[in-house]
C-alpha cells in the first residue's frame, strides 16, 4: 500500500498542474505538492511515477506550491480550490491512508510494549516467569493483528525479530533456572524417599503403626508445597503409595482382606479420577467465561471506538475468541462425557459394596443364630442333668442296661396233646391256649415267632 500518489490537477486559476501528495503517518497529515505543467518535463515525470512514488527522494521544483492538510475521515485530503481528473483515486488513497495511520500507531505502540519489555530483561539476573508471561501476552496479541492484516508486513517483520530476540534470552536464563531446579527437586526427593523407606523397614518390624501413618501424612502434606521434576514427584507418589499400602495390609492383617484392600484402593483410584476430573471441568469453565467476559469487552469498546479500522480490529479480536471457546467448548463436552460415564462406574462400585456389606452381615447374623442355638442345647442338657435325682438317674441307667442286655425271644412249638406252649428265654413253658382244629387247616406244623433262632424239634 503505497503512502504517496502522483496525479495531474487543476489549481484555482484552472491552471494545469502535477499533484504529489504524500502521506505522514506518523503526524497524521498529508503533504501537497501542485507543480505547474510548464515546469514538468518528460524525465522529471517518470522519476515521480517511478521513484518518488516509491519512497525515494526526488527534488521537488521551487515554483511548486506546497500545502499540508490534516487527515480525516469525512474531509477530503485536497483542499477545495484544487480539482483532479480522477476523484475516485484520491477518495481510495484517503480511506487507505486512514488505516495506514492506525497500523502506525499500533505498530508503534507494540514496539514501545518491546522496549520497555528489552530493559526489564536487561536487568534481570535470573528467570521471571512474570517476564515471560508479559512478552507472550503482547506477543499472541500481536500475532493477531498479523493474522488480520492489521500490521504492514515491515512491521510486523521488525516487531517478530525484536521478540524473538528477547525470547531467546529469556529462554536462556531459563535453561540456567531449570538445572537449578532439576538439581532441588533430585535432593529433595532423594530425602522424602529415605524418610518413607526407613517408616517402611519400621512397618516390617512390627512397630505401632498409628505413630506411622501420622508421620506418612506430614511427608505427604510437606511434599504439597515443595516443587519437584514431574518424574520426582512420581517417585514420592509410589514410595507413598506403597508405605500406605503396607500399613492398611498389617491393620487387616493380609490374606484374606488383600481382596477387599484391592477393591478399596480402586474406589480411591477412581474417586481421585472424578475429583481431578471435577476439578479439569471447572477450570474449562471457568476459561470460557473469562472469554465470555473479554467478547462483552470487545463490543462494548466496538461501540466506542473512533474509527473503522479500530472497529475491525476489535471484531477480528471477538472472532478469535469466539473460536477459542468453540475449541474449548468441545473439551469441556468430552470432559462431561468421562464425567457422566465415571459416575455411573461409581454408582455401580457404591451398589456393589453395599450388597457385599449386606452379604456379609447376613452371614454374620446366621453364625450367630448358629451359636445360640448350640449354646441353648448345651445348656438345656447341663441343667436336665443338674435337675435329675439320683433313683431317677439309676432307673435311666437300670433301663439302658436292660435294653442293651436283653436277647429276649418268643418261640411258638408244637405239643403232643394239640396244645401249644409258649417257651421263654429261660426255658420254662407255660400253658397257652387249645387252637381249634378248623382254623389254619388242623396244620400241626409248628409256629415259629419272627425271630433269628430256629425251629425247635418235637421230643
Amino acid at each position: 500500500m503505497r503512502s504517496r500518489l502522483v496525479i495531474w490537477g487543476t489549481n484555482a486559476r484552472e491552471e494545469k498542474v502535477l499533484l504529489a501528495i504524500s502521506l505522514n503517518p506518523d503526524d497524521n497529515n498529508i503533504d501537497i505538492w501542485a507543480i505547474p505543467e510548464k515546469d514538468i518535463t518528460e524525465e522529471y515525470y517518470n522519476q515521480l511515477m517511478n521513484s518518488w512514488r516509491e519512497g525515494a527522494e526526488v527534488a521537488i521544483p521551487a515554483s511548486a506550491e506546497h500545502r499540508v492538510t490534516e487527515l480525516t475521515v469525512s474531509e477530503s485530503i485536497l483542499p477545495e480550490d484544487l480539482k483532479v481528473e480522477r476523484g475516485d483515486m484520491i477518495q481510495r488513497a484517503q480511506m487507505e491512508w486512514h488505516f495506514v495511520v492506525l497500523s502506525s500507531k499500533l505498530y508503534k505502540n507494540y514496539k514501545n510494549d518491546l522496549e520497555d519489555i528489552t530493559e526489564k530483561v536487561k536487568r534481570l539476573e535470573v528467570f521471571d516467569i512474570n517476564v515471560w508471561d508479559e512478552l507472550k501476552g503482547m506477543w499472541d496479541t500481536v500475532q493477531k493483528h498479523i493474522f488480520d492484516r492489521n500490521l504492514f508486513k515491515d512491521h510486523a517483520d521488525s516487531l517478530r525479530s525484536k521478540a524473538n530476540g528477547l525470547f531467546d534470552e529469556l529462554k536462556s536464563l531459563r535453561k540456567n533456572l531449570d538445572n537449578e531446579f532439576k538439581t532441588r527437586s533430585k535432593e529433595a526427593s532423594q530425602e522424602i524417599q529415605q524418610k518413607v523407606s526407613s517408616i517402611l523397614e519400621r512397618i516390617a518390624s512390627g512397630s505401632v503403626l498409628k505413630p506411622l501413618f501420622d508421620e506418612l501424612k506430614d511427608i505427604q502434606t510437606n511434599s504439597k508445597n515443595v516443587r519437584f521434576t514431574k518424574d520426582d514427584r512420581d517417585l514420592i507418589l509410589s514410595k507413598l503409595n506403597e508405605a500406605f499400602a503396607a500399613i492398611r495390609e498389617k491393620r487387616e492383617g493380609g490374606g484374606k482382606n488383600k481382596a477387599v484392600g484391592n477393591s478399596g484402593s480402586k474406589d480411591q483410584r477412581l474417586n481421585n479420577r472424578l475429583d481431578g476430573l471435577s476439578q479439569a471441568i471447572q477450570r474449562m469453565e471457568q476459561s470460557i467465561e473469562r472469554d465470555l467476559k473479554d467478547i462483552s469487552f470487545e463490543n462494548k469498546r466496538i461501540q466506542d471506538s473512533n474509527g473503522q479500522l479500530e472497529a475491525q480490529i476489535r471484531v477480528a479480536k471477538i472472532r478469535m475468541i469466539e473460536e477459542r471457546i468453540k475449541s474449548k467448548q468441545q473439551k469441556l463436552d468430552e470432559l462431561l462425557k468421562t464425567k457422566t460415564k465415571l459416575d455411573k462406574e461409581s454408582e455401580k462400585a457404591k451398589q456393589w459394596e453395599i450388597k457385599k456389606a449386606e452379604k456379609q452381615e447376613q452371614q454374620v447374623r446366621i453364625l450367630e443364630e448358629q451359636e445360640k442355638i448350640k449354646s441353648k442345647i448345651s445348656e438345656d442338657i447341663h441343667s436336665a442333668k443338674a435337675t435329675m435325682s439320683d433313683e431317677d438317674t439309676g432307673k435311666l441307667e437300670k433301663a439302658a442296661g436292660e435294653i442293651k442286655d436283653s436277647k429276649m425271644k418268643k418261640i411258638i412249638i408244637p405239643v403232643t396233646d394239640g396244645t401249644e406252649s409258649e417257651l421263654s428265654a429261660e426255658g420254662t413253658a407255660t400253658q397257652a391256649p387249645s387252637v381249634d382244629e378248623g382254623q389254619g387247616g388242623g396244620s400241626n406244623e409248628g409256629l415259629v415267632d419272627v425271630g433269628h433262632t430256629k425251629p425247635v424239634e418235637e421230643e
